[in-house]
């Protein structure tokens, strides 16, 4: 019984992560490709890809506590210790992912993957263009925060929380 309920939750936390994690990439690849600027220097050694990874992040992150406590941990209570829990694991997990995630900039190769789209007249057009550096860095650094938030969730922040009184079948 406990191998299932264990792999209910992580399934309900990989859809759930799945969602907060398209918010944080929609976030941060929109900002670090609208606005222009994402290798200018914010201040010391920190960019505006880091900014906008931490703004991406944050909104995840927001997305990600309300749907794991009342859909993945089914918990209605209001405990301001759990909240404070997981905002603490969370701004470890935002450390290790801005790191990472820089650390992957510097690493994977500045390379393009596109669609490209040629017409009869052989005049080609490139189509949903992603930087192979920041989709490979972005995953990377999702990975290693999902294990320290699946973890961090399941042993430390909702560990003995009253689940709200539903039918299990879900």
């Amino acid at each position: 019984m406990a191998i299932y309920q264990t792999s209910k939750q992580i399934t309900k936390f990989t859809i759930s992560g799945i969602i907060a994690v398209f918010v944080d990439f929609a976030i941060y690849y929109g900002l670090s490709n609208l606005l222009g600027n994402a290798n200018d220097i914010v201040a010391g050694s920190m960019h505006w890809n880091d900014v906008y990874k931490g703004l991406g992040f944050m909104s995840g992150t927001v997305v990600t506590y309300n749907l794991n406590k009342f859909w993945t941990w089914r918990t209605s209570d209001r405990n301001n210790k759990r909240l404070m829990n997981f905002f603490f694991l969370y701004l470890i997990s935002f450390v290790i992912n801005i790191l990472i995630n820089k650390w992957g900039l510097h690493t994977f190769k500045d390379d393009e993957i596109a669609l490209i789209f040629t017409s009869h007249k052989a005049v080609s057009t490139s189509l949903l263009a992603f930087k192979t550096d920041k989709l490979f860095a972005f995953v990377l650094a999702t990975a290693v925060s999902s294990i320290v938030n699946f973890l961090g969730q399941k042993i430390w922040v909702f560990k003995g929380a009253q689940p709200i009184s539903m039918d299990d079948s879900e």
